[in-house]
């Protein structure tokens, strides 16, 4: 079965392991570690990235998600990110994918 996976800063990555995604919590210079780590281990549905890490990995993303079936990779603001959420986290999940879940 797929999972869902969360890879932000700690705050973003508590919350979402709260509600029962497993994450890693990962910085600048570890994000792409992080992200080979969980593109490795095959049950990857979907990994969603805090838009802080994901600025530091923009090209590995875009060839993810035009060369892969699975994993899909989404990116969210983190809950310290300025910018904030304009929508909830499953529609910026709905909108990745183009299906309601």
């Amino acid at each position: 079965m797929e999972k869902i996976y969360i890879l932000g800063d700690i705050h973003t990555v508590t919350a979402l392991r709260l509600a029962g995604v497993e994450g890693r919590v990962a910085d600048r210079e570890s994000v792409d570690i992080h992200l080979n780590e969980l593109l490795k281990r095959g049950d990857a549905g979907v990994i969603v990235i805090t838009r802080e890490l994901a600025e530091e990995i923009p090209e590995k993303i875009y060839n993810v998600n035009l060369n892969s079936v699975t994993p899909v990779i989404i990116e969210i603001p983190g809950i310290d990110d300025p910018r904030g959420f304009s929508t909830s986290i499953l529609d910026y999940i709905t909108e990745a994918l183009g299906i309601s879940i």
